[in-house]
């Protein structure tokens, strides 16, 4: 069985997104094709050779390439959940927040376009890795802000 085999409890997305320990490389597919599919109609509606067209498809080019990225960061994530080492320390824990920093920026494209009929509500940033992470968190804050970040408190 594939690391990206829905099949498999273990590896199967979550019904409702709360973690980015939740991403599954199931996720980013959709996305990915929304994205292209909205970037391309701003960057098809540009008049050719204008700066606002290079712009345009330049963001859609690099957030396919992004999508990538992610996808190949979720193929690696399923092999740490299937092995049971999602606390191992390293390179583990940078997999961990490099999913959630990186599905941030896709969603908050995304956002862009949430009037769009096929948006999925799935597609928001998600604040913590796991139920530890936001426990932790939110203890060592006492509630507190730790400052501006993008739209929200830094997690």
């Amino acid at each position: 069985m594939s690391p990206a085999d829905p099949a498999s409890g273990l590896l199967a997305p979550a019904a409702v997104l709360e973690f980015s320990d939740d991403l599954r490389y199931a996720d980013v597919e959709p996305l990915r094709d929304f994205l292209a599919a909205r970037l391309g109609e701003i960057a098809d509606a540009t008049e050719e050779g204008t700066d606002a067209q290079f712009t345009a498809t330049r963001l859609r080019d690099i957030t396919s390439d992004d999508c990538v990225s992610l996808a190949d960061q979720l193929s690696e994530w399923e092999q740490v959940v299937e092995a049971g080492q999602v606390r191992r320390p390293g390179r583990t824990q940078t997999l961990r927040q490099n999913l959630g920093r990186d599905w941030r920026k896709l969603t908050v494209t995304a956002s862009r376009f949430r009037d769009h009929a096929d948006f999925n509500p799935r597609w928001r940033p998600l604040r913590y890795s796991c139920v530890e992470h936001a426990e932790f968190v939110e203890q060592a804050m006492h509630g507190r802000s730790s400052g501006s970040y993008e739209d929200g408190p830094h997690p």
